[in-house]
């Protein structure tokens, strides 16, 4: 029988990430449901911390910077995680509001869930959990009369535009062909910065040869 951090860390979270000020962050919803459906008996606690004679979800150190603690239990076994409130820019404060308590429980909590093995990988720097099958690439371009390039990498992804982008006869054309392809093109750009460029180029170059001299798309 496997256990709990065999399972978990395993699983590809890539589809519930979210790039933010050059950080990855994991869907702490959806963390959490992925937990509950493999361990539907995991319970978490977001810590309460007297202050002033109240309660309250932080606690400061000497210097008045706010922390959170947020514990998961999995299997009997609990892990706690202290995070640091942060700002917007991922700066520590020391007097936050509501919101920055309440994300950074958030971020706690899907931390905390990674030391279970959730996601874990991402906060290794790695892009795939050890052990996972990485998907093939397959990425559709389409052309405007409705022809299908299924490319299985960026350097055919880039190749298929190419060839498409002389078949547009119209700069009306050339704007629907690159809207009917965003989801491709937003992927060249992401893995392949330079081939993205190039597409980009053949884009502008076919554009101006369509456009009437003195005329403005």
């Amino acid at each position: 029988m496997s256990s709990v951090w065999e399972t978990l860390s395993k699983i590809d979270v890539s589809e519930h990430t979210e790039e933010k000020n050059g950080l990855t962050y994991l869907s702490w919803a959806w963390a959490w449901g992925c937990l509950l459906g493999h361990y539907p008996n995991s319970t978490f606690e977001k810590h309460l911390h007297e202050a002033d004679g109240r309660l309250v979800p932080y606690m400061k150190d000497d210097q008045g910077f706010a922390f959170v603690m947020v514990s998961v239990t999995v299997e009997e076994k609990t892990l706690t995680e202290v995070f640091p409130v942060l700002d917007f820019r991922n700066k520590a404060v020391k007097h936050p509001d509501a919101f920055a308590v309440n994300s950074s429980l958030q971020r706690a909590l899907a931390k905390c869930i990674a030391m279970h093995g959730l996601g874990h990988y991402i906060y290794a720097g790695e892009d795939l959990p050890v052990g996972a099958e990485e998907k093939p690439l397959q990425v559709d371009v389409v052309s405007k009369d409705g022809n299908k390039e299924t490319a299985s990498d960026w350097s055919t992804v880039a190749v298929a535009f190419k060839t498409f982008i002389p078949e547009c006869d119209t700069v009306d054309n050339l704007r629907t062909f690159w809207g009917s392809n965003k989801e491709a093109i937003d992927l060249l750009k992401k893995n392949d910065e330079a081939l993205y460029n190039e597409v980009l180029q053949n884009f502008l170059s076919h554009k101006e040869t369509l456009e009437p001299k003195g005329e403005a798309a």
